[in-house]
C-alpha cells in the first residue's frame, strides 16, 4: 500500500465519522497547546509506527508478487 492510499484511507476514515475527527483534533489541539511535550512524544511513536508498518507492508508486498510468480510458473516452493 502507497502512502497515498494510506492517506486516502484516513480522510474517507474522517469524511465518514466526522465527529470522531472533530473529537480526535481538538484532543490533538489541546495536546499541543497545553502538554507539548506529551504532544511531541506520541508524534514521534506515532510517525515510528507509520514508518514501520509502511515498512513491514512494503516487504509483504514483494514477498507476494515473487509467491505469485512462482506459482505461475509452476514451481512449487
Amino acid at each position: 500500500m502507497k502512502s497515498s492510499g494510506i492517506i486516502n484511507s484516513i480522510i474517507s476514515f474522517s469524511m465518514d465519522n466526522p465527529i470522531i475527527a472533530v473529537v480526535v483534533g481538538l484532543l490533538l489541539l489541546f495536546l499541543l497547546i497545553r502538554k507539548t511535550k506529551l504532544f511531541l512524544v506520541l508524534f514521534c511513536l506515532a510517525l515510528i509506527l507509520a514508518a514501520s508498518l509502511y515498512f513491514i507492508m512494503d516487504i509483504a508486498s514483494v514477498g507476494k508478487v515473487g509467491k505469485g510468480k512462482i506459482i505461475q510458473k509452476g514451481v512449487q516452493p
